[in-house]
């Protein structure tokens, strides 16, 4: 509980959840019209109903959860390239797509600046942190939007 309350004082929510009532497959669709509209392409998308199935796991029939990892290529290159190859620890990003309980939810990561910061004291990293966070949250907030329209 401690442990608990400490983490959530210090970093806040590293997670950042949103959820509608859209169906899955239309969030999925959007999202990735809504990915290219944003100038990212869609590099990866991983099914984990479909990895789990193939591995005889069991799952519940309405289990969906994919993990859908996006980037920009200009922007990732300058930042291997311009600051660090650790940047890439950071790469790419994921915006992971589930459904429960009747609902599809929508989750990235959210490092707070000074977090990233922390991570690489070398680098002056924290207006790149900020941009990346606003972006994340642009493309899944407008995602939401458009489906539900």
């Amino acid at each position: 509980m401690i442990k608990k309350m400490l983490s959530k004082w210090l970093m806040g929510d590293i997670v950042e959840k949103y959820t509608t009532d859209a169906p899955y497959e239309n969030i999925i669709e959007t999202l990735t019209e809504v990915v290219k509209d944003n100038k990212f392409a869609v590099v990866t998308v991983h099914d984990m109903k479909e990895t789990y199935t193939k591995k005889n796991l069991p799952i519940a029939d309405d289990f969906e959860y994919r993990i859908i990892q996006i980037c920009n290529a200009p922007k990732s290159h300058k930042a291997l390239t311009s600051m660090s190859f650790d940047m890439g620890v950071m790469m790419p990003k994921s915006i992971i797509v589930t459904r429960e309980n009747g609902k599809t939810n929508l989750r990235f990561m959210k490092m707070k600046p000074w977090m990233v910061s922390m991570m690489f004291p070398e680098l002056d990293i924290v207006p790149m942190s900020k941009m990346v966070t606003e972006i994340m949250t642009k493309i899944v907030t407008e995602t939401i939007e458009k489906v539900e329209k």
